[in-house]
This record gives structure tokens, C-alpha cells and sequence, in this order.
């Protein structure tokens, strides 16, 4: 196996990412960026940043970019292989990404049992102005990389990316293998934008014993479209596993715990898109 790819290589860059002095701007820089796009289409990124959908929507483009599929029964096949998802849970977002034209499809004229399946121009630029969020954060830890924001125009490059992020998930090393306790977030809908959220308003006013801020579960639910149970109910599991307090006064108490959780998150986010770039910097 290359060196590169493995649980304890994407540690070992995790580790030497989080003690990098612009780490902390780097996250914030994925937060607004992030946000930014999330605020325009709600709905659909809600739904679509929650593990499960994002490593479906991740498969696609390792697929199709990649040159391993082009056809829906293709991916259906390969996913289930992989263990990435179950055929039914990929037509549900395949037929997401058709409906919001992000993707066409056709049936082959060769074999009309096939489905091809290429992206539009909108799903490109939409694409690129998403990566933007991992991009600009790694411009900002390693500007010496000088990162083209617009490597996707080249589908050499765009090819590149998408084979190099095939390595880590397709054998299996996703967060819920690396990092499983951040799945509390991540697995839920607007979990993400949340646990960030909650991560910048504290990070400014942590002692060691951790952080106080202002707390509506109704306030979150508006930001990020999600519904006012949601939320609490996210909040009450994170209690119970330990990361913080809702003290129901109109503040939450954020334990340091918490921030190791959301840095660890962040640093293994950022490793994957490091091996993505082809990019090692501490090797």
C-alpha cells in the first residue's frame, strides 16, 4: 500500500495539521465558505452534507471522474461493492442530483438497459464553487502550494483528485472509521454547519475549563433549516456523550472536549484533502 494511504498516515498529517499556527483561521475559512453556499440552497445541502449522502455524492464523482463508471447501474454495482451504500439509497440521490440538474442522464444507444450519467455544467460549477471550501483553508495552511482554485476546469486534473480520494474510500477509511465519535454531528442533517458554528463562537473565549455562549435551540434551527427538535435533540446526545451542557438559561457550556472533537474533524478533513491534492507537506 502507498505510504500515504492509511488510517495512521492520515493521523500522523492530522496531527502535525492541528499544531500549524493558522489551523484555527483555516477552519473558520471552511466555515463561511461553506455556509455561504448552504445559505443559497438550504434544502438541498442540509440533506446532502450528512455522511451517509455525502459519501454517495462523493462515490459519483470518484466514478465518474475518475473513469471507474459511467453508467447508474455501474455505480449501483460499485457502491454496494464497496459497501458505500445500498442500490436504493444511491437512485435516491442520483434522482436528487437529476431533479436539481446537477446531473444528466441517457440511455445508451449501444445497450438501452444502461443509464450514462455525465455532469452538467451547473453541477460543475457548483462543484467547484463547494471545493472552494477545502481549497482556500489549505491555501491558507500551505500558501506555498499555490492551489489552483480552478483545477476542475482540467479533467486531467479533475481525474487526479477524484482517483486519489477513491484510495482512502473506497478501502473503507471514511470518518466513521477514522473518526466514529463526530458522527453524532455528522450524521444528522445540518449536523456539520452546527457543530462548526458552535466551535467558532467558543473558540474565543475558552479557558480550561471550557466556554460559555449563548444558546437558542430555535435560533440554530432557523440558521440552518433544520427543525427546532432537531436541534435539541443533537444537543442532548452531545450532553450525554460529554461535550458540553445546555444549561436552559439561554447558554451552553462548551467543554474542551468538544474542541479536540471539531479540531480532530477539521485536521482529518483537511489531511483527506491534502492526499486528494497529492499534496504532503510533513513527508
Amino acid at each position: 500500500m502507498d505510504i500515504h494511504i492509511s488510517a495512521e498516515a492520515l493521523l500522523r498529517r492530522r496531527n502535525q495539521i492541528i499544531k500549524h499556527p493558522k489551523f484555527k483561521s483555516a477552519i473558520k475559512e471552511h466555515f463561511i465558505i461553506n455556509h455561504a453556499i448552504y445559505k443559497k440552497q438550504p434544502l438541498f445541502y442540509k440533506a446532502m452534507l450528512q455522511e451517509a449522502r455525502f459519501n454517495i455524492v462523493l462515490s459519483v464523482c470518484c466514478f465518474v471522474f475518475g473513469h471507474q463508471a459511467s453508467s447508474v447501474s455501474d455505480i449501483k454495482e460499485l457502491c454496494s461493492r464497496y459497501k458505500i451504500a445500498s442500490p436504493n439509497s444511491v437512485i435516491a440521490i442520483i434522482t436528487l442530483l437529476k431533479t436539481t440538474h446537477r446531473i444528466r442522464t441517457w440511455r445508451s444507444e449501444s445497450d438501452r438497459r444502461k443509464v450514462l450519467i455525465e455532469p452538467t455544467p451547473k453541477g460543475l460549477d457548483e462543484l467547484k464553487r463547494y471545493m472552494a471550501g477545502a481549497f482556500i483553508p489549505v491555501n491558507v495552511l500551505f500558501p506555498e502550494y499555490s492551489i489552483n482554485l480552478n483545477l476542475f476546469d482540467d479533467k486531467a486534473l479533475r481525474h487526479n483528485f477524484f482517483r486519489r480520494a477513491a484510495e482512502y474510500l473506497f478501502r473503507g477509511l471514511t470518518f466513521k472509521k477514522i473518526l466514529p465519535e463526530v458522527g453524532l454531528f455528522i450524521e444528522k442533517d445540518g449536523g456539520r454547519m452546527i457543530m462548526l458554528h458552535l466551535y467558532l463562537q467558543a473558540i474565543d473565549k475558552m479557558n480550561s475549563r471550557g466556554a460559555t455562549i449563548s444558546y437558542s435551540a430555535s435560533s440554530l434551527a432557523k440558521e440552518f433549516f433544520v427543525s427546532r427538535i432537531h436541534v435539541s435533540r443533537m444537543i442532548k446526545e452531545a450532553q450525554q456523550a460529554g461535550y458540553l451542557h445546555d444549561r436552559e438559561d439561554g447558554f451552553i457550556d462548551i467543554y474542551p472536549g468538544f474542541i479536540q472533537l471539531v479540531e480532530n474533524y477539521a485536521g482529518v478533513y483537511f489531511s483527506y484533502v491534502l492526499h486528494y491534492l497529492n499534496i504532503h507537506p510533513y513527508e
